[in-house]
């Protein structure tokens, strides 16, 4: 239970209004690399075991996996209690909050480069893979992957540590926190930031390098780093590289043969784990090594026997590569070294097609290369220069590197060369899966080509991160995920006075387009226009339909910012009272709060239409007069018979006045 002790000092913040979440109360053996794990209580039961884990901020969650796991009750899983956006003080930002059930029996591994107290083999099928496969199980029913089993994220659920449960899975991007180890030689190929969420094979795989360290009580290859690592698995296979001469119960080395198996075609999926621990016995797989070749490919002052080791070599050495591909080494190796005839034969037709495009000469040679990498090694990552990243990996690649400021053109680059499209190609088999994702990927080169302000590469990145908050300079401290969120955080800054410029950057409107989901078409055009009124009035009419959709009122700080910026849409009325009316009107709709209001004020079309018609009488007015002016300048109208014809008319009125007074006067001497 926590008590007032282990609490600290200081305010605790809430979450739902449920969950009490301690700033002042560390619980760094609950750490992860993405997040810091502080003391939760329950307002209903203060009892409950509880910790939060804050996502450090800029990191895009899982929210996806967030929604699926919260509530799921499994022996195999850390229970998800609660998640959601909190005010964090130490940070002075909202933060993300992921709340769970506190196992009671600790870490299994504090760390994987020092020692820990191993599993024995009586409890292997009892404590960690009867649970474990449990909760593999029920994510796949809800089709999700875990993406971070390791042993140092796996606790003993109670304090008699009679069973393991999963550690956390959404407070980094799939797979970013997994060491290379415990990783598929195809993924430990990808940019951490770029594995993606994988299929279940994957998982599968991590639990059975788990399982491996967790008999020897150690890491297997310590001090070992990642390039080594991946070329023993390359050349070795990932069971002898992991393994090696370890003894082990002879029941589990069956099941290790079948997890860590590095075809994921062959290797075991869930069926074949519950069959395992059933008690029946399974086939046993033998480990199929890349094949070598009879001699030697010479590159970079090294030397390469396997096709997959010089697609790795050429991925890190790109340029130096395009000229060996070009000159014929390599596909005259291909055919008399490996006696791969298939892989030779499509390296010459890309060279051929990349020949043709000698007018686009770099470009041609880049994507050249990129589908060289592919063919000698179609189950690696998409390499294009030094991008190395899974399909399902691009997405939280870029966030990674946008949140870190990074440089963001290769991935556009990689993306308008439809890289993605030539991996897909080489795929062996179809999967209606791949026919959907080709499509996403038109869709954010559509965004990229257009390049306006809503659309570009920030577009791509909303859109590729569901879990991604707004991360402009006017919402990044509110994070701001949902598009309800938005106009308030930006009235927020509003308020203290730290408005300037538009309240619509290029991430706003990117987040804008990405998150409605109504139309706003018109508005995102009219606000790439080069003209001034009509970009005005989009904004204007964008941030409107916001509020009026979302039932916001009361957006004081927001309305006055924009009110401020509406001068070019009030210069648009041609008529000098209308816009002094409108500069009156303005002080009163913001005093409302409301943009909808501001928006029918300025954009009213009987106004324009009065206008625009009264505009145009008073041309026609003007020019008739400076027509008139012509004439009379030009001697088509005789001055002095102009004036004659003035003063005759006046004598006659100057006459008929005097007869009357006349007439009047004879009258009233008359009468008297």
């Amino acid at each position: 239970m926590a008590n007032e002790q282990t609490k600290g000092a200081g305010s605790p913040v809430t979450l739902r209004d449920r969950y009490l979440i301690y700033g002042a109360s560390p619980l760094t053996e609950l750490n992860t690399g993405s997040a810091q794990a502080f003391l939760v209580e329950d307002r209903r039961d203060a009892a409950r075991p509880l910790f939060a884990l804050i996502v450090r901020p800029g990191f895009p969650p899982r929210i996806n996996a967030m929604r699926v796991l919260k509530g799921m009750a499994n022996p195999g899983l850390m229970m998800l209690v609660e998640w959601g956006v909190i005010d964090w003080p130490p940070a002075n930002r909202k933060v993300m909050a992921v709340v769970y059930e506190r196992p009671l029996g600790g870490r299994v591994a504090t760390s994987l480069s020092a020692d820990f107290k191993r599993v024995e083999e009586l409890d292997v099928v009892r404590k960690v893979m009867t649970p474990l496969a449990a909760a593999l199980r029920e994510m796949r029913a809800h089709g999700m992957t875990h993406r971070a089993i390791r042993p140092t994220n796996m606790f003993w659920a109670t304090a008699e540590r009679d069973r393991i449960v999963l550690g956390d899975c959404t407070t980094a991007p799939p797979g970013f926190e997994q060491p290379l180890l415990l990783e598929p030689i195809e993924m430990g190929m990808a940019q951490p930031a770029g594995r993606g969420s994988g299929d279940y094979a994957v998982d599968y795989y991590a639990l059975g390098a788990s399982l491996v360290l967790l008999l020897q009580g150690r890491n297997p290859l310590p001090g070992a780093d990642d390039d080594t690592i991946l070329r023993n698995k390359i050349l070795q296979g990932s069971y002898s590289v992991l393994v090696g001469d370890a003894r082990l119960p002879l029941p589990t080395i069956e099941a290790l043969r079948g997890l860590l198996c590095d075809d994921p075609q062959d290797r075991w999926n869930g069926e074949s784990v519950e069959l395992w621990l059933s008690g029946r016995r399974l086939s046993p797989l033998l480990t199929k090594l890349e094949k070598r070749g009879s001699r030697a490919f010479p590159f970079n002052n090294k030397e390469y026997n396997s096709a997959r080791e010089l697609a790795i070599a050429f991925s890190r050495n790109w340029d130096a590569a395009i000229s060996v591909v070009i000159d014929g080494r390599l596909e005259l190796w291909l055919r008399r070294s490996l006696d791969q005839k298939e892989k030779a034969n499509a390296i010459a037709g890309v060279v051929r097609q990349a020949a043709q495009n000698a007018a686009d000469k770099k470009p041609a040679s880049d994507i050249m290369m990129a589908k060289v990498c592919m063919i000698l090694d179609p189950a690696a990552p998409i390499r294009y220069k030094g991008l190395s990243v899974m399909p399902s990996g691009i997405g939280t690649c870029l966030a990674m590197i946008m949140v870190e400021g990074g440089d963001v053109r290769i991935i556009a680059e990689a993306l308008m060369r439809e890289v993605v499209k030539a991996w897909l190609e080489t795929r062996d088999t179809y999967d209606p899966e791949n026919s959907m994702m080709e499509g996403n990927f038109r869709e954010l080169k559509v965004y990229l080509d257009r390049g306006t302000i809503g659309n570009g590469i920030e577009r791509v990145l909303y859109v590729a991160n569901e879990s991604m908050p707004c991360i402009s300079p006017f919402t990044v401290e509110d994070y701001v995920l949902e598009i309800r969120d938005l106009l308030p955080a930006i009235n927020s800054l509003a308020k203290k006075g730290d408005g300037k410029g538009w309240p619509i950057d290029r991430h706003v409107a990117a987040f804008i387009g990405a998150r409605t989901q109504f139309d706003i078409e018109r508005q995102m055009l009219e606000i790439a226009e080069p003209n001034p009124e009509r970009a005005a009035m989009g904004m204007l009419n964008l941030l409107a339909v916001i509020q009026w959709r979302m039932g916001q009122g009361n957006l004081y700080g927001l309305c006055g910012w924009v009110g401020g910026l509406m001068q070019p849409a009030i210069n648009a009325y041609r008529s000098r009272d209308r816009r002094r009316e409108l500069e009156k009107e303005i002080p009163r709709v913001v005093r409302e709060g409301s943009l909808v209001e501001m928006a029918r004020l300025l954009d009213n079309a009987e106004e324009k239409y009065n206008d625009a018609q009264e505009f145009e009488q008073a041309r026609a007015d003007w020019a008739d007069a400076r027509r008139e002016i012509r004439d009379i300048e030009a001697g088509k109208i005789d001055r002095d018979d102009g004036a004659i014809r003035t003063a005759r008319q006046v004598a006659a009125l100057i006459s008929v006045t005097i007869s009357l007074i006349t007439v009047t006067l004879l009258i009233i001497a008359k009468v008297l």
